[in-house]
């Protein structure tokens, strides 16, 4: 049993994708994060992409015209998009993918029922929560979830590749989100869909049975990890470390390393 069981079993303790995403990246992550409870520090990749996030949502529910995105964007990146990029080429690339994107971003088909969507429901009895991007209605429920991450659309070879791999496991949290939609709703979404914005791609994978109840295993399997976990050993990555982990800054493992590579 985990030293730390107390917290993570107390009835205000909720789960989510993110909090079992972290655990897989790096444990002592998680811990410093959701255990010690230390406020983190921005980085320039997750403050660009909850700018993007918000931009869209602002289109989405009204609140901007598609004449207006490009002129927010312009007048609020700096102040929004603070961390600093790995490189001045990345910043660049970055900036300019999202400055395109908006001059021709189009609605989801079909009717917008939901944008940002707080979703609270169970996992055989443990209590999560979540945001969805978008849920739509056209011919079924679709899922939306927008993503900076330039992920590629499956191969459909037949051995999977490193890029299909990848889109799986980011396939996961939407498949977590089916569970409160089937709550609402009383059917599983027909479409889970990822809008890259970067590369302007949409990828639309449609729901699977049997991925769905893996995931659903996949999740508990790590939430079993967790209330076992004892030593919280840490995971370095350098360019994660550095430019990804919120983290950095009070990590004594990673900052046995210096701050530069």
């Amino acid at each position: 049993m985990s030293n730390f069981s107390h917290i993570i079993n107390d009835k205000s303790w909720t789960w989510s994708y993110s909090r079992i995403t972290t655990y897989e990246d790096c444990p002592y992550c998680f811990y410093l994060k959701y255990i010690k409870k230390i406020k983190g520090v921005k980085h320039f990749f997750s403050d660009y992409g909850s700018f993007m996030h918000l931009i869209i949502q602002k289109f989405l529910t009204g609140e901007l015209k598609k004449e207006e995105l490009v002129g927010y964007y312009l007048m609020n990146f700096r102040r929004n998009v603070v961390g600093k990029a790995p490189s001045q080429s990345i910043f660049q690339n970055y900036f300019q993918q999202g400055l395109e994107y908006l001059k021709s971003i189009q609605m989801p088909d079909g009717e917008i029922i939901g944008v940002e969507k707080e979703v609270s429901f169970k996992l055989n009895g443990k209590d999560f929560i979540g945001y969805i991007d978008v849920v739509s209605r056209n011919d079924g429920i679709y899922i939306i979830d927008h993503k900076s991450r330039a992920l590629k659309p499956r191969s459909n070879q037949k051995k999977p590749t490193k890029t299909d791999r990848e889109l799986d496991k980011y396939l996961r949290q939407l498949y977590i989100y089916s569970i409160p939609i089937e709550n609402e709703f009383h059917e599983y979404p027909k479409q889970l869909c990822f809008n890259c914005f970067r590369t302007q791609a949409n990828i639309v994978e449609l729901f699977d049975k049997d991925a769905f109840e893996s995931t659903k295993k996949w999740a508990l399997d790590v939430i079993e990890k967790i209330s076992q976990e004892e030593s919280w050993k840490p995971n370095i990555e350098w360019f994660r470390c550095r430019h990804l982990c919120d983290m950095c800054k009070e990590c004594e493992y990673y900052q046995m390393f210096g701050d530069e590579k």
